[in-house]
């Protein structure tokens, strides 16, 4: 996984120098006339749900906010459903109580965004987003021993500047009807990696613990973001792909896993002033690496192995464009999920944002 990045970051710097001698030549056959009329249609952002789908000419800007919001419910091993019965019968691997006492039931993860992005030359756009998350979790605590039975349910809540990152997009190809560009990057995770909870402990009675990772604040890690992007119109239609991948350089104690991801996506103009889109996204993300001596919880989220997977999402969204900018809303399901278990499946995820174009 690693070489295929590297051969990224290998073709990207090779290409931008290509592509920086061929820029004058190129430049000046541009048609600026199509260009002004592209740049006005609801379908020059993609889903909104994508980030780094399109570069500007030189001297424009956009500056952006996003929501999104996703929920969590059900436990699985890979593919499969699994009951709290299931979950209590597992070993816990921090000693006592010897097996598992406390359940997810279900979580809520909101998360906003803030982006910027600028254009100094006509072929490199700059592009930064800090990401802010709140996260909300229930839970149910079992008895250690004998009949199980339950002792009661509890929430679990967090807050924190996630993360902040910095990339450049290199233009390949720009032509009316297709474009081609790749993106280098930094993202550095901010948010506390010591976050503590009011907890329901197996015997009774609260109990103040370091939270599991899934509702950290970040993993302090440091990463380089790397990604591929095409598409291609005709008429009323737009066609996408993109493939990017982050890889963990520097970590604090753990770090969640590197990832790959690739989306595929169609756009369709509505009227004037509005294009539906309908997305793939595929995702392949490893478990964290490393340990928080600190997280020994009788709960699957607190054993690093339990993250990580594949997942398959369709989302079905809308671009509509206003006086001033442009807004975007997606909605989107899993269509299968295979998670390093057992760990709460997404239930469903929806994103909304506005960009303004000067």
């Amino acid at each position: 996984m690693r070489k295929i990045n590297l051969t990224w970051l290998l073709l990207t710097v090779s290409t931008f120098i290509f592509t920086n001698s061929m820029e004058d030549m190129g430049h000046d056959m541009h048609d600026h006339e199509m260009h002004n009329h592209s740049k006005h249609s609801a379908k020059m952002h993609g889903p909104i749900g994508l980030m780094g789908d399109h570069f500007h000419r030189k001297g424009e800007s956009m500056v952006s906010i996003r929501y999104m919001k996703m929920t969590m419910d059900q436990n699985y091993i890979g593919s499969h459903k699994i009951s709290d019965q299931d979950i209590l019968q597992l070993p816990n691997p921090y000693g006592m109580p010897e097996k598992l006492t406390v359940v997810p039931q279900d979580m809520n993860m909101d998360m906003i965004m803030l982006g910027a992005m600028y254009a100094p030359t006509n072929f490199i756009t700059l592009m930064t987003m800090a990401t802010f998350n709140f996260k909300s979790m229930d839970l149910k605590t079992y008895q250690p021993m004998m009949e199980r039975n339950v002792v009661g349910d509890f929430t679990t809540k967090s807050s924190d500047l996630s993360r902040f990152n910095f990339s450049a997009l290199f233009k390949i190809y720009d032509k009316v009807e297709s474009k081609f560009h790749a993106q280098l990057g930094f993202e550095r995770n901010m948010g506390k990696s010591d976050l503590t909870g009011r907890v329901l402990m197996p015997m009774g009675g609260f109990g103040s613990l370091v939270l599991p990772y899934g509702m950290q604040g970040s993993d302090k890690s440091s990463s380089i973001l790397s990604a591929l992007t095409y598409t291609r119109t005709y008429d009323e239609w737009k066609f996408g792909g993109q493939i990017k991948s982050k890889i963990n350089a520097k970590s604090y104690e753990w770090n969640f896993g590197d990832s790959n991801e690739l989306n595929f996506w169609v756009q369709k103009d509505l009227t004037k002033i509005s294009a539906w889109s309908l997305r793939l996204k595929y995702q392949d993300i490893e478990s964290i690496e490393g340990l928080n001596k600190d997280i020994k919880a009788p709960v699957q989220t607190a054993n690093p192995l339990n993250y990580g997977g594949q997942t398959l999402n369709l989302g079905i969204g809308i671009n509509i464009m206003l006086p001033k900018g442009s807004i975007g809303l997606e909605a989107y399901k899993p269509i299968s999920q295979d998670l390093k278990g057992p760990q709460m499946a997404m239930n469903w995820g929806l994103q909304a944002g506005y960009h303004l174009s000067f």
